[in-house]
């Protein structure tokens, strides 16, 4: 009849019939089963238990148990057991997931425990029992010290078999717990990674949070986020690594699948492309030469497949619909590895949710796009290519506002073309449209700063705004764009009115600087450049006035 753990609903039933029972002692059986009712839901706990009862019922002086997962290319790292008794004491709580420092593989002949260290007392302590725990998950072994070479009694060695079988059924609790916690992991992850995506449309950011929380996730060494060309080549654009292994991060892969043609093809359809062990896989040298360069023996590889058109997807199912965008890559450094389902199955998901965040993010880009392309329309001049009257006006403002928090002298140079009706008259409007063209094109040529600014101000008037330039800086630069503008040959045409003698194009130039104060607005600026431009043509064209202190005590 089967021993139930009563007091803990998830323990199961022990296999433990009358026949097996029937060499154990009263006392034996008694404290048997006072050890299956002190169970609970923690099978860590349970296995501790059991441990101990063994040790307790054979006499031994110390008592160990240690267990790994059932795999030739688990990762070949020293465990130390999941419980160790001395004395009834102590006790280790390492997990599999726990992994020390070291570089031997696990080897289950001898169990060397680093909590009591018996295994270097093997010579003083005579006796050793050793029994394995396998189940289909996990591979481990139950091993028992005594202080002296006696055989253990026919009903110690039966303790010490059922011991080890209900060892095996905690264990078989403990990978269920082990599942269900990284399925919990796996979907916070994932959860958490999405909400960083909604809440960002910037591709750099929104592939720092991926590969971030995958490295994390699966404790892997690299993970990499590889963009495909339309030429079939690979650059890696985001990584998250270990700081022991190689940066990717800028390097273009001639062939980043590194596979035969046919998986290509086949996991394009989406599935994970599964390499556990580089130097079993069938590569050409040079794949072999590239993974052994960045220290790659097993990785995972999920490709990101975006929609071409959300209108062609509605109307077809043609994979031709999809388009590859990249890949995701999972990279183990140094030795090979198993990759558990579990943790293969979180790379499909995360690619889905990539997939639309870039699609989102790459819509964004394309309305920013598009946004500045009608900022500018509405604030640059179709004909001459630079800034419009509403320009000027808003950064005029913006610029005497600023100044104003931060005294600086802000200069304004009013342009006017001499005698531009005539020339319009004479030459025809296609002609004098080349001729505003030029002039804009010559004042931007001049210009050294980004904060300057070159507007077309009215007609045949253009404007410089000039934050932080002082009077002499700004008639410098006046002079300079008048001369200029004078020396240049701008149309070479015959003469249709005789009466038109005034072939060369001059400018007459009005400049005004004022460190911007509370009392006053940026139409005093523009008054007094306006009256120093006025002066300059009354003056006989083609010269620069500046304002005056009359200037400005006139303006409004």
């Amino acid at each position: 009849m089967p021993i139930l753990a009563r007091p803990c609903p998830m323990a199961l039933s022990v296999p433990f019939n009358t026949q097996e029972l029937a060499n154990l002692s009263r006392n034996d059986l008694t404290q048997f089963i006072h050890c299956f009712l002190g169970f609970n839901s923690n099978p860590l706990e349970n296995i501790h238990r059991l441990v101990n009862l063994g040790r307790e019922l054979t006499g031994a002086v110390c008592a160990c148990y240690q267990s790994q997962t059932h795999s030739e290319h688990r990762d070949a790292l020293a465990l130390e057991p999941l419980t160790c008794i001395v004395d009834g004491s102590a006790r280790s709580s390492c997990s599999r997931r726990q992994s020390p420092q070291g570089s031997q593989p696990l080897s289950l002949e001898p169990l060397h425990c680093q909590t009591c260290q018996c295994h270097k007392r093997g010579e003083a302590w005579g006796g050793m029992s050793r029994y394995r725990v396998v189940t289909d998950e996990i591979h481990g072994q139950l091993l028992m010290r005594h202080d002296s070479n006696d055989t253990l009694t026919a009903s110690q060695k039966q303790i010490l078999r059922l011991v080890a079988r209900a060892i095996a059924i905690e264990e078989e609790r403990l990978h269920v717990q082990e599942r269900q916690e990284l399925q919990k992991q796996r979907e916070i992850m994932v959860a958490r990674i999405a909400s960083q995506i909604r809440e960002s449309l910037n591709l750099h950011q929104i592939l720092q949070h991926t590969v971030a929380g995958l490295l994390k996730f699966l404790e892997a060494d690299r993970v990499i986020v590889c963009r495909i060309r339309d030429n079939g080549k690979g650059e890696v654009l985001e990584e998250a690594r270990n700081p022991e292994v190689f940066s990717m991060v800028g390097w273009t892969l001639s062939d980043p699948w590194i596979v035969d043609r046919q998986s290509h093809q086949d996991h394009l359809s989406g599935q994970v492309l599964v390499l556990e062990d580089t130097a079993k896989a069938n590569l050409d040298p040079g794949a072999k030469q590239l993974m052994d360069f960045f220290e790659v023996r097993s990785r995972l590889v999920m490709p990101i497949i975006l929609s071409k058109d959300a209108e062609t997807d509605s109307k077809t199912d043609d994979p031709s619909s999809e388009q590859l965008w990249g890949l995701l890559m999972v990279h183990q450094c140094h030795h090979s590895r198993h990759w558990q389902a579990d943790e293969i199955n979180v790379l499909p998901q995360l690619a889905t949710q990539l997939a639309i965040a870039i699609q989102q993010a790459q819509l964004y880009q394309k309305v920013q796009i598009a946004n500045r392309e009608l900022s500018e329309l509405a604030t640059q001049d179709g004909l001459t290519q630079i800034a419009n009257r509403r320009r000027f006006d808003e950064y005029l403002d913006q610029e005497w506002k600023r100044l104003l928090r931060s005294p600086a002298p802000l200069s304004l140079i009013l342009f006017d073309i001499d005698f531009f009706k005539q020339y319009n008259d004479t030459y025809g409007h296609l002609a004098g449209d080349q001729c505003l063209q030029q002039v804009a094109q010559t004042l931007k040529n001049l210009m050294q700063r980004a904060t300057d600014l070159v507007a077309r101000y009215g007609g045949e008037e253009f404007a410089i705004i000039l934050p932080e330039t002082s009077e002499s800086g700004a008639n410098f630069l006046a002079e300079q764009v008048r001369s200029r503008i004078a020396r240049t040959p701008i149309l070479d045409l015959p003469v249709q009115d005789p009466e038109f003698t005034h072939h060369d194009i001059t400018v007459s130039v009005g400049v005004a600087t004022q460190i911007p104060f509370p009392e006053a607005s940026p139409q005093l600026l523009i008054a007094a450049a306006d009256a120093a431009l006025y002066r300059a043509k009354n003056k006989g064209r083609n010269r620069v006035c500046f304002a005056t202190a009359t200037d400005f005590n006139q303006s409004p």
